[in-house]
């Protein structure tokens, strides 16, 4: 098919996805996925445009940012120390018991880390619809996601390495190399904060002309590239770069709401649906079979039992018996992140492309499935 004939199909698809999704009832990037998918089928998976690759790489670089800058460090600052200890343990258990469970039923180490990712992006969207995001019970659960996600950054980072191991000592000099980009981009950010501080007047002058907002967006953009290109040169996947970027613009610059949906009109509103449209559009899914139904439910099963099982510490934590068991259906769904995180694994190659199509499978699944069993449960508890 003509390039630009193609072009216009996934940018018609980009439009129409939202009302496709909300007539089925379905998040809008599962949709979008979905109807990547069903055009891939259509058109036979024809090779797409270098345009279409390029908006969807960028869209993808722009979803890990906003991933990193929903991160509410002020959530984490007002919470008891005690308090903050159970929910970190609860986090790092989860990923424990992962690990051991993929050992006992024989998963793949990387697929089982994969599962246990966790995103607060459609939680945040679940827990408005059930009315309570604003409550004790909201609070806590999205602190829990705000650790989850800061410490599935570093699992993502780990996946990528070791699908790239070559020995110990290799593995060793790149993680050293890692956390000197860590740490030296946060100083970097942390100087040029500083600066501002020590400076505003300079800063004013440079800017009096630009529209406050336009500025933040510049900057914004400019930190995800660079922490993209950088994460690239010392060996790191570019979108963890990215996310990294919008974490720490997010522990720095607090009062951000206005930007962020600046940010997301531009991302949510183009960019990142033409990656999730293109993402479906190259997903071969394998043929519908017992076996890949068996193994898709198994996944789902597996996402639930590892955020169930060390639920009971959260009872340390405020959380009522009920609230752990909701809490724990509330953070099984970490769409943005199994997206990533199969990506990843799968251009490193510690995961085939079937293997990676169930994944992918199961993320849409449990986008879907999980938020609905989360409002039914507060309807019966309630």
């Amino acid at each position: 098919m003509n390039a630009e004939i193609l072009m216009l199909i996934v940018f018609l698809s980009a439009f129409l996805a939202p009302v496709f999704s909300r007539t089925l009832r379905m998040p809008v990037p599962v949709g979008e996925l979905a109807f990547g998918l069903a055009l891939g089928y259509a058109l036979g998976f024809q090779e797409l445009p270098q345009v279409i690759v390029f908006l969807s790489e960028f869209g993808f670089l722009l979803l890990m940012f906003l991933a990193g800058l929903e991160i509410d460090f002020n959530l984490l600052e007002r919470i008891e120390t005690r308090l903050l200890l159970v929910y970190l343990a609860y986090s790092v258990l989860s990923f424990s018991v992962a690990i051991v469970g993929a050992v006992l039923v024989n998963i793949p180490i990387p697929v089982a880390l994969i599962l246990s990712l966790v995103s607060v992006g459609l939680m945040v969207a679940t827990l408005r619809d059930m009315g309570v995001g604003g409550s004790g019970f909201g609070k806590r659960v999205l602190i829990l996601g705000v650790i989850g996600e800061i410490i599935s950054l570093f699992v993502l980072t780990l996946i990528e390495k070791v699908g790239s191991f070559h020995g110990w000592p290799e593995f060793l000099k790149e993680m050293r190399l890692i956390a000197l980009f860590f740490t030296g981009f946060f100083l970097f950010f942390y100087g040029v904060r500083l600066l501002i501080w020590w400076f505003p007047e300079l800063v004013k002058k440079l800017t009096y002309e630009e529209d406050p907002s336009a500025i933040g967006i510049r900057l914004s953009l400019f930190l995800m590239f660079t922490a993209s290109v950088l994460a690239h040169l010392v060996g790191m996947e570019s979108v963890l770069g990215a996310f990294l970027a919008g974490m720490i613009f997010s522990f720095f610059i607090r009062k951000k709401h206005d930007l962020e949906e600046k940010l997301s009109s531009i991302g949510y509103g183009f960019l990142i649906p033409v990656f999730f449209i293109k993402t479906g559009m190259v997903m071969e899914l394998p043929p519908l079979s017992p076996e890949v139904v068996r193994d898709v439910f198994l996944l789902l099963l597996f996402m639930l039992l590892v955020r169930l099982t060390p639920s009971v510490i959260l009872l340390f934590g405020g959380f009522s018996l009920k609230e752990s068991l909701l809490s724990s259906i509330l953070l099984a769904y970490p769409f943005t992140l199994m997206i990533a995180g199969t990506e990843i694994a799968v251009s490193s190659g510690l995961i085939d492309g079937t293997t990676g199509a169930k994944l992918l499978i199961s993320a849409v699944l449990s986008s879907l499935l999980f938020p609905w069993s989360s409002k039914l449960l507060v309807r019966v508890l309630r």
